[in-house]
């Protein structure tokens, strides 16, 4: 038997509330003024947790297309079919593109012409590509970079408008709105709580937002479901409090290109005292040669300021000196031939000691930071090019007592000066410079002193502290990488009263057929002092450099079990005229068979590189059929608990066919929909009423519910209302079944 009941009021065409059985043409409800509200701010809540790497420049111009998109999709709405809504809403988002893109070639700055289409388009991908290669953040979010941001932000809104409002899929919505949350994840920047507070609150309001409207609708209580979207946004908003940091995570994000073909590199200039290495898979960087045939070491960009954090670039100052940098004259002349591959980099390679440079197009001279600049829309695939100059002089035979002309380069920061006090006790008063550079030197490589990538110590992976408090620990334990050793070498050599700075560039490379291979695994920093009559002097410590090997152990990331000693002698000239490091003994353990990634002796090793594409290609296929597979295994839950459970996966099937029922739908209501959408199959309609009447039976007479009675039928009336759907909505709704966010209980519960 059915219980009669009066049907609850609920959100009709134009926002009138009805007590009618659904027909086929109102089966689709619109949004209440609390779901209404939640939508439109959804994108803007969530592009707030871009902060990090955005900063807050883009707010204005973002959040007026937003709410103008989203008021105009409203009033739309009450005249017109909510897809032709979302049709008409588009044209005002691709105003707001042109007005942010081309509005001088815009009819009125807002309206678009064939000139302001093209235009559009090519500032939308210069600022996509911006933001994709940036090399610091925040990203100074203006021009090319501003005109992105506001496309993106118009595509989120027509996006949740779209699943939202005419196709009715608020779930869904919300996890495209979410897609802004993946910036920060991808530049590894932390996520403060504050701002992942709006995107959380927005998202649980936009998901309990149609309860809420019912319950204002029938003139029930709406206090309880908005406390519990505060309680669910400030638990959201507390993951970046408890969660771990994006930097101390080893997984990267794969992209798409990574998945196609090999990645472009990307040349990070700036070092970072309170970080691990990350070693990425190596990528060729460039191959050269030069006039003499010796190998030698390459300036990529000095870091010439002791900032709050560690030494750092200053702002780039244009200039066409005689001498690219001083002292490039003082030594053996030589010519370096650059040939470039596939990278993303603030600047060109040159010699240690560069005197000239033939510039490729789109390049010019940093004369603040001695580096070769190029533009970020430089194609730098095969791009070849000259420059000339000399090797830094070995240290055994450096002369020269004095260091004048230089005296910025002395200072440090407050926060350094336990490491100024430590350079100073390396030298006595009546040192000249070479001598006060040497026993830096000697003080940086004499005892024990290990290379290690992965470090555990205050400052460093995101642990409290600041770039000088993780230098300092670096000097006590005597763990670290290159940029440690360089930093350490510059802040002592300053302490000794000896004008330093740190080079960021790449060791010698790979030989290969007439030349030399640079590959991203040689990107290297050391520190120069300034020695009057010697120019700049390349003051190498990290052990192994000087053998053109940073690392002992090449690409892996391991803590040796013990430290590498490190010999005190004077160096020697090596073939490539470079200073080398003093000579170390570096013992390795035989690795054993329980090492990671070692293969055992006569075992297959596993190319997890070559099978790094399938792996995250199979992956992603299981993450794309998870829904499916999800709703398969509710539909045979269901179908255990008999008669019940059958007339609940009839209405989670109604769903899924685009009929949204609210929770207090009657048996009735829901019946009246089914044969709605099954008009011309009589025998479905039979089928489902058939379900019907067990269930009631089942549940309010007590009847049976034995397990297959109703089986088939469910299974007649779903097959039916998959195939009253069109062909597009049923692959939409197979690959992300509406059903499992928005299903009511069953009618017994």
């Amino acid at each position: 038997m059915t219980v009669a009941r009066d049907g609850p009021r609920r959100w009709g065409r134009g926002g009138d509330p009805k007590g009618s059985p659904p027909s086929s043409s109102t089966a689709r409800i619109h949004a209440g003024p609390v779901e209404t509200t939640a939508l439109a701010v959804l994108p803007i809540a969530w592009l707030w947790s871009t902060g990090t790497v955005l900063g807050d420049g883009w707010l204005l111009p973002a959040l007026g297309a937003v709410l103008t998109m989203a008021l105009a999709a409203a009033l739309a709405r009450t005249i017109m079919p909510a897809f032709v809504a979302t049709g008409v809403v588009a044209l005002l988002g691709v105003g707001w593109i042109t007005a942010t893109s081309a509005p001088d070639e815009a009819l009125l700055g807002v309206i678009p012409t064939p000139e302001s289409a093209g235009a559009s388009m090519r500032a939308i991908g210069e600022g996509v590509q911006a933001i994709a290669w940036a090399l610091r953040t925040p990203i100074e979010v203006e021009g090319a970079v501003l005109a992105a941001v506001v496309a993106g932000a118009v595509v989120l809104a027509l996006g949740v408008d779209l699943l939202g409002h005419a196709m009715r899929l608020p779930a869904i919505a919300v996890l495209l709105a979410a897609a802004p949350l993946l910036l920060p994840i991808a530049f590894r920047a932390d996520i403060p709580w504050w701002h992942a507070l709006p995107g959380a609150a927005a998202a649980a309001l936009a998901l309990a937002a149609p309860a809420i409207d019912e319950r204002v609708a029938i003139g029930r209580g709406w206090l309880a479901p908005v406390a519990l979207v505060g309680v669910a946004a400030a638990l959201a908003a507390a993951v970046p409090l408890v969660a771990p940091s994006p930097r101390d995570v080893a997984l990267d994000l794969p992209t798409l290109e990574e998945l196609l073909r090999s990645p472009t590199p990307v040349l990070q200039t700036d070092i970072d005292l309170g970080d691990e290495l990350r070693r990425p898979e190596a990528r060729q960087v460039f191959t050269y040669s030069t006039s003499d045939g010796l190998p030698t070491v390459t300036r990529l960009m000095t870091l010439p300021e002791a900032g709050e954090d560690g030494f750092r670039q200053v702002a780039p100052t244009a200039g066409d000196p005689d001498l690219l940098v001083e002292g490039a004259d003082l030594g053996a002349p030589m010519q370096l031939t650059v040939r470039m591959s596939p990278v993303r980099a603030e600047s060109l390679p040159t010699p240690e000691r560069v005197a000239g440079a033939t510039a490729p197009e789109g390049a010019h001279w940093d004369d603040a930071n001695d580096a070769l600049r190029i533009e970020g829309s430089v194609d730098t695939d095969g791009l070849e090019f000259t420059s000339s100059g000399t090797r830094s002089p070995d240290l055994a035979s450096l002369v020269g007592d004095s260091s004048t002309g230089h005296e910025e380069l002395l200072l440090l920061p407050e926060r350094a000066q336990g490491i100024r006090e430590l350079g100073s006790s390396l030298v006595t008063e009546g040192m000249g410079a070479a001598d006060r550079v040497r026993a830096v030197h000697a003080y940086m490589t004499t005892g024990v002193w290990d290379y290690s990538e992965q470090l555990d110590l205050p400052g460093f992976a995101g642990a409290s502290g600041d770039g000088w408090e993780a230098l300092e620990g670096f000097l006590e334990t005597r763990s670290g990488y290159c940029v440690h050793y360089a930093s350490a070498t510059g802040a002592l050599l300053r302490g000794a009263g000896v004008p330093a700075r740190v080079v960021v560039g790449f060791l010698p490379g790979d030989e290969i057929a007439g030349g030399r291979s640079v590959t991203t695994n040689h990107m290297h920093a050391w520190a120069e002092a300034w020695v009057d009559g010697a120019g700049w002097v390349r003051v190498e410590t990290t052990p192994g450099a000087g053998t053109g090997q940073a690392s002992p152990e090449g690409d892996e990331q391991t803590q040796e079990p013990t430290p590498t000693p490190t010999e005190s002698a004077a160096p020697t000239p090596t073939p490539s005229a470079t200073q080398s490091a003093a000579p170390t003994t570096a013992p390795t353990a035989s690795p054993t068979p329980s090492s990671p990634g070692v293969a055992e002796p006569g075992a297959t090793a596993i190319d997890w590189a070559a099978l790094r594409p399938w792996l995250i290609g199979a992956g992603l296929v299981l993450l794309l059929a998870l829904p499916w597979l999800v709703r398969r295994g509710q539909r045979a839950v269901r179908l255990r608990r008999g008669a019940p459970g059958g007339w609940h996966e009839l209405r989670a099937a109604l769903a899924d066919a685009g009929t949204r029922l609210p929770a207090s739908a009657t048996p009735g209501e829901v019946q009246a929909a089914i044969g709605a959408r099954l008009a011309d199959d009589p025998q479905a309609r039979s089928a489902a009423d058939r379900v019907r009447l067990a269930a009631e039976r089942a549940v309010f007479d007590a009847g049976p519910r034995e397990r297959g009675a109703v089986d088939a039928d469910v299974r007649l009336v779903a097959r039916a209302l998959g195939r009253s759907q069109p062909l597009w909505r049923r692959v939409l709704s197979t690959a992300l079944p509406p059903s499992l966010v928005r299903v009511v209980p069953p009618i017994d519960e």
